[in-house]
Formats: C-alpha cells, structure tokens, sequence
C-alpha cells in the first residue's frame, strides 16, 4: 500500500503520561457507502498514527454522528470493522455519540 502523508498528527487532546490520543471524527454516515469509507479513512488515519506517535499509543477515537440516525447494528459494524482491521485493537477505543 501507498504512504499516505497527512502531515503532522494533531489529535484533538493527548495523555502523554498514559500514552493516550483522542480524535474526533464528523462523517456523513447515511449510507453504506459512506459508512465503509469512514472505516477505511479511520484504518488509515491510525495507521498513519502510528508511524508519528510514541510506539504502543492508545487511540481514543470518538464518532461524531449527532443529527444523524443510526441504527445500533451500523454503530456495531463500525466498530466490529475498525477493530478487525486494525493491528492492533486491543489499543483501541471507539465510541460512537449518536445522541
């Protein structure tokens, strides 16, 4: 796969102590289509990450679908795919704010 290069990682908040990052995603989650890109922005923001932060980070990563109506089951699909792909999950927290 290609290097993507974002520039510099500018999470919305860092723990340096605890290692932990936290990012904010806004998507457009109104379609498959859009839902599955969203997922592979996501892998490849984190991938990306992980190349620019102290080794081992946790990745605190919040989905801000407000205004938008997801059913529970896209939220699970989100974050079952997000973790499945990513290599390393059990780094990895995700939560959707849908309300």
């Amino acid at each position: 796969m290609e290097s993507l290069d974002w520039g510099r990682v500018t999470p919305e908040a860092a723990y340096p102590d605890r290692n932990e990052f936290i990012y904010v995603y806004n998507h457009d989650l109104t379609s498959t289509e859009k839902v599955d890109r969203t997922i592979r922005f996501i892998l490849g923001r984190l991938n990306y990450y992980d190349n620019h932060l102290p080794k081992d980070s946790n990745h605190l990563i919040k989905i801000d679908a407000r205004g938008q109506e997801l059913s529970d089951s896209t939220c699970d699909h989100i974050q079952q795919e997000i973790k499945r792909n990513y290599l390393r999950p059990k780094s990895l927290t995700i939560d959707i704010i849908n309300k």
